[in-house]
């Protein structure tokens, strides 16, 4: 019976959306990069994985994710979500070129705190096209490796009652990292140390996530929230 509820719950269930309040309003939260690509959820039982996208449509094409994702689980079930990216594969130098920030004059920083620069918000939304281009499987064409960033299911057992930080940390007790199989980073503010690095890899957003939150599948969370890396 808990078996059949693993598979149900693989089958019907979607990534949590997240909410409509500002990061800076979650509590006690934990931070990490967004990285780029399709959020998906994995399922992995008996020796075979598979993908589904957010819409809940199998992917068939990642033969070596899914045969990298069994190993890395070892016997144990789990559904995980993750997302797919070629980041985890690239050199931060090939990365962070994708995105130079240039900084302002002295005489354009007030006008751009106060106002905003037309040109800022020109690139704001280019990038954000760029990223909804880049969320489409596959559409950069390049090798793909699946990076994990929460652990829905254990077993027998469903983890969305669990707050966050201890499905992290379960998380990381399971699965056992691979060239194509990641576990995504995460931190606690202060955050300052890390933005720096970040950028240079070519991270643009951050995710907000409270500490104490539950995941609810396919809903949205107002405990989650999403934020602009800051370009200074």
């Amino acid at each position: 019976m808990l078996a059949s509820h693993a598979i149900a719950a693989a089958a019907t269930w979607a990534p949590q959306e997240f909410g409509d309040k500002r990061a800076s309003t979650i509590a006690d939260p934990i931070i990490e990069p967004l990285w780029t690509g399709p959020r998906i959820l994995a399922f992995v039982r008996e020796g075979l994985a598979t993908l589904k996208d957010a819409a809940g449509d199998a992917i068939e094409d990642q033969d070596e994710i899914a045969t990298a994702l069994v190993e890395a689980a070892g016997d144990a079930t789990i559904l995980l979500e993750a997302v797919l990216t070629p980041e985890p594969l690239q050199s931060p130098v090939g990365v962070a070129g994708r995105d130079l920030v240039s900084t302002p004059k002295p005489q354009d920083a007030m006008s751009q705190m106060i106002v905003g620069s037309r040109g800022d918000r020109k690139d704001r939304i280019a990038r954000h096209v760029d990223e909804a281009k880049a969320r489409r499987l596959g559409a950069t064409g390049e090798p793909l490796a699946l990076v994990a960033v929460d652990l829905l299911w254990l077993d027998d057992e469903s983890l969305c009652d669990v707050p966050l930080l201890e499905r992290k940390r379960i998380l990381e007790s399971v699965l056992v990292e691979s060239e194509l199989i990641r576990v995504g980073i995460y931190v606690k503010p202060p955050i300052d140390a890390w933005l720096g690095s970040w950028r240079a890899f070519g991270f643009r957003r951050l995710a907000y996530k409270a500490a104490n939150s539950r995941y609810l599948p396919g809903a949205k969370n107002q405990e989650w929230a999403q934020a602009e890396i800051p370009q200074r």
